[in-house]
């Protein structure tokens, strides 16, 4: 007779429940990159693409990968979080990070050489990077938020980390492929700047959002 009370509740508490889609990474890592498409032709569309590319200085090109690194460690830590599961790492993201943080100290360096002042690198800031590069990752983090917000993940301090870092590190892969400028104080106090910000305001605006 207890089996079949146990039984009866069990009944009518699935009465009312309907399959749920499962979530597939494919599925988000199409949208974020869908986004990441969107803002690169937007910004190429309306200001066009630099034109020697091609024959760009290592220095350069480097700090290009470094930064789409970031960007894709991430982007995929942000999309694992939004997965069931219990004990999984998402720490991957930190090590390239740190990585990048190569890219601030050649400018220190180069800067104490004396090769460039930092009055002078400010005033190349002029040049629109920084809030381009706000602008053009708007489209990865609205597909992240969007993913975790439905994923509600275990830890939104992290989640809102991993949100603007890989949204602030997309957008400045698309305002590099821009951007004549190529030195190297430049591209860490503006474009690295904008990866920085972008990942700060993810942390304080965006944990609450993704909390049920």
């Amino acid at each position: 007779m207890k089996d079949a009370s146990i039984d009866g509740l069990i009944d009518g508490l699935a009465d009312d429940l309907e399959p749920v889609r499962p979530r597939r990474i494919t599925r988000a890592s199409l949208w974020v990159g869908a986004g990441w498409l969107a803002a690169t032709a937007l910004l190429l569309w309306f200001f066009g693409m630099r034109h020697d590319l091609a024959a760009m200085p290592v220095l350069s090109m480097l700090s290009f990968w470094l930064i789409a690194a970031v960007a894709i460690a991430a982007i995929w830590s942000a999309l694992r979080m939004g997965l069931p599961g219990v004990g999984r790492d998402y720490g991957g993201w930190r090590w390239t990070a740190l990585a990048a943080l190569a890219l601030p100290l050649s400018a220190l360096f180069v800067g104490l050489g004396g090769e460039r002042s930092a009055i002078e690198a400010a005033r190349a800031g002029v040049y629109p990077c920084f809030p381009m590069a706000l602008a053009c990752g708007l489209g990865v983090g609205a597909a992240l938020f969007i993913w975790l917000r439905a994923g509600a993940p275990t830890s939104p301090a992290l989640a809102g980390w991993v949100i603007g870092l890989g949204s602030g590190a997309s957008g400045a892969t698309i305002v590099a492929l821009h951007c004549p400028l190529d030195d190297v104080i430049h591209i860490a106090l503006w474009h690295g700047g904008a990866v920085l910000l972008a990942a700060v305001a993810g942390r304080l605006a965006l944990p609450p959002l993704l909390r049920w």
